[in-house]
């Protein structure tokens, strides 16, 4: 009994206690501004061929979420107007698939605290995995590995730039 007592005091009770701690707590303060829509236009070359997406980044506030290293904090979410799952670049075979990342909802709707040192991924771009039909890998393909393996150069990408949001209890 003592010793399931000093278990629980010495491991468990610090972790009950951050977690009553950050699910309890008050929710940052709400998005002024909880919608926005983000055209962009991405070019890019694949086997020689020039090709162009156009396409809109739609962001939505989507609540609070919490965990241990972040603490409370606001969820965006944000979808593509075309219904595309991705910006993709090659299906590659099965189970790889070459995507480029529009970047960040909480970066377009003005909900990070360094928008001067964000950066969008461009030249570079990302592959994802499948084994038996589910997600295994996300990995980044630099450019230069873009190009000689896959015969695709990142040209231009042109992003809406983001809102000026304002947060308030």
């Amino acid at each position: 009994m003592l010793v399931a007592f000093v278990f629980v005091v010495y491991f468990a009770l610090p972790w009950i206690l951050i977690f009553i701690g950050i699910h309890l707590g008050p929710n940052p303060p709400r998005p002024e501004i909880t919608y926005g829509e983000f055209p962009f236009r991405l070019e890019y070359e694949i086997n020689g061929e020039r090709k162009v997406i156009q396409d809109t980044l739609i962001c939505e506030f989507d609540g609070f979420g919490a965990d241990e290293a972040n603490g409370k904090y606001r969820k965006w979410k944000d979808r593509l107007a075309s219904g595309n799952q991705r910006i993709t670049l090659l299906k590659v075979d099965q189970t790889k698939e070459i995507y480029y990342s529009p970047g960040s909802p909480d970066y377009y709707m003005g909900d990070l605290k360094d928008t001067e040192g964000y950066r969008h991924g461009f030249p570079n771009a990302l592959l994802i995995e499948r084994r038996d039909g589910k997600f295994t890998s996300n990995r980044l393909i630099r450019a230069d590995e873009l190009l000689n393996k896959y015969h695709i150069n990142l040209i231009s990408w042109n992003p809406s730039p983001p809102i000026k949001n304002n947060f308030s209890e």
